[in-house]
């Protein structure tokens, strides 16, 4: 049933409400919750075509309290429950629900807690249909750093991107640099790059599961060989079989059976909870299983020489061989349950490369690259420093992501523009994180 407006039966279209929350069409004074506390927003958040909430990085003043975090829209406030969003735990980062009209109290999130609702309907700077006209004409987006291209000319976006990019790649070699003075180097690179197979929503659950199963423990299983006990122990310990997660009688193979079997054998205790992992809006050639089940295979190829064998690979000559090998030593394709599941009982098209070209490259210029450079410092091999650093600036594009396409469109102002190299997608990331995220716009040289 469509809300009244104006004494009149109005219908809204949440893209509409997106576009009044993101230009902040709203009479900010005297911003209330449906609680009664107040609201000073701050930054509305960058709106996201990801998985998750509407908008990130949002900066919003409760009562005095600077929080940021997600804001998650809707049209009324009922639709949080009907959308089921109390059950993800992906919503437990929201600081804010905004809506156009209802709500007596604040909504509930999954761990608990409970989110402040705002309600834009007595704020509103004119009527829903002058709105719309101003949406629709208002087409030129308020940043300073649009078309930067335009104002600046490509040879200074270029140099600024390259850069920028530098600065990320030696902030990374400053985080291996301080994991290497407390742990050892196979450790630390293996705690890398089972995070980047996280991809953005299971980063953390990744760096979990690589500490509660370090490769001290993995070793007798890799030497070994059996690659079923390997997936058995980790799948295990991530809480991600069938039988812990209620899935029982959820799927008839024999494999998977023997996993159950291997782990029931292990005894061990310290685990960590499915609801740990997230699924929901994960593209389903991402599932965590399937990352953990590549992880299982790449410590089978290598054994406990993994760290060995791609710091070797480094010292090939040509460079663009190096580049090639690098990403062939880190590609997974197996034949199996694996290459015909999505996850545990649920079956997709053949689909063999559990890890395939893209994740390898962001494997090499997100964890190897970056690790190598920190670790030829600290076992005093400057030429290995020098291959890593000559590796990352000529090291072709990745693939896109939503950070990357943003800024992109920010920067470029057309879809064909991109950054050409990964070097400057690392760039246009880092400006990102810098600048936009905590609005420092007045500091960003693109501003």
């Amino acid at each position: 049933m469509p809300k009244v407006w104006e004494g009149r039966a109005v219908k809204i279209e949440e893209s509409l409400l997106a576009q009044i929350w993101r230009r902040q069409l709203i009479k900010k004074e005297a911003l209330l919750t449906a609680s009664g506390k107040r609201v000073e927003v701050l930054y509305p958040g960058r709106e996201s075509h990801d998985s998750g909430p509407d908008f990130c990085d949002a900066l919003i003043a409760i009562e005095g309290k600077l929080l940021r975090g997600y804001v998650e829209l809707h049209v009324t406030s009922q639709e949080w429950q009907a959308h089921r969003h109390h059950k993800d735990p992906g919503y437990n980062g929201v600081i804010l629900h905004v809506v156009m009209w209802g709500g007596q109290e604040d909504s509930l999130l999954h761990n608990g807690e409970r989110v402040p609702i705002l309600a834009l309907s007595p704020h509103l700077t004119g009527s829903l249909e002058e709105l719309r006209r101003t949406v629709q004409l208002s087409l030129s987006p308020d940043e300073p750093c649009h078309k930067a291209l335009e104002r600046h000319g490509p040879a200074w976006v270029a140099d600024l991107l390259d850069k920028a990019g530098e600065e990320r790649f030696y902030a990374k070699v400053g985080k291996f640099r301080t994991k290497l003075a407390t742990s050892e180097a196979s450790q630390v690179f293996y705690e890398g790059w089972m995070r980047a197979l996280g991809y953005a929503k299971n980063r953390k659950p990744f760096e979990e599961l690589a500490r509660l199963l370090p490769l001290s423990v993995l070793k007798g299983f890799v030497t070994r060989g059996d690659i079923s006990q390997i997936q058995a122990l980790m799948l295990g310990t991530a809480g991600l079989l069938p039988g812990q997660r209620g899935r029982r009688n959820g799927d008839a193979d024999e494999g998977v059976a023997r996993l159950e079997q291997i782990w029931g054998s292990f005894g061990m205790s310290e685990r960590m909870k499915g609801l740990d992992w997230r699924f929901f809006r994960v593209r389903p050639e991402n599932f965590p299983t399937r990352r953990i089940a590549a992880a299982s295979y790449l410590l089978s190829r290598y054994g406990g020489g993994f760290l060995g064998d791609m710091l070797s690979l480094l010292s090939q000559v040509p460079l663009r061989q190096v580049q090639k090998e690098l990403e062939r030593s880190l590609i997974v394709r197996v034949d199996g349950y694996w290459a015909s599941h999505f996850d545990f009982g649920i079956e997709a098209r053949w689909n063999p490369s559990l890890l395939g070209q893209g994740r390898a490259r962001e494997i090499v210029v997100n964890v190897l690259l970056p690790f190598s450079f920190a670790w030829a410092e600290k076992s005093s091999q400057p030429w290995l420093g020098e291959r890593a650093i000559e590796l990352y600036r000529n090291h072709p594009q990745l693939g896109e992501n939503w950070v990357t396409r943003y800024m992109e469109g920010r920067i470029f102002g057309k879809p064909e523009a991109k950054a050409n190299s990964a070097r400057q997608q690392q760039g246009l990331v880092h400006l990102y994180q810098t600048f936009c995220v905590q609005r420092r716009c007045p500091e960003c040289p693109l501003g």
